[in-house]
């Protein structure tokens, strides 16, 4: 049986985020509940010794990971806001 609770991800916006990390660069996909754009998963994916190969791979993964694989943004940007603290 499904667990019910994370049903959302099967519809859910994908994103990437490139941070520095003791001096690589790490990937993490963001997985957003597209009917409550509080509800999020972040999970590393990831990391690289360049910003350029992360954010290639980052692009490759949330890509592969969308529901849409043309990219379609599903949420309004304004519906959510990520802090980085």
């Amino acid at each position: 049986m499904a667990n019910q609770k994370n049903d959302w991800l099967i519809n859910a916006e994908v994103q990437y985020k490139v941070t520095p990390v003791k001096g690589r660069w790490e990937v993490s996909l963001i997985f957003i509940n597209t009917e409550d754009p509080n509800q999020v998963l972040v999970q590393t994916i990831g990391d690289y010794r360049s910003k350029q190969l992360a954010e290639i791979y980052g692009r490759s993964m949330q890509q592969t990971a969308a529901k849409d694989p043309r990219g379609t943004k599903k949420l309004d940007k304004d519906a959510y806001d990520f802090n980085n603290n």
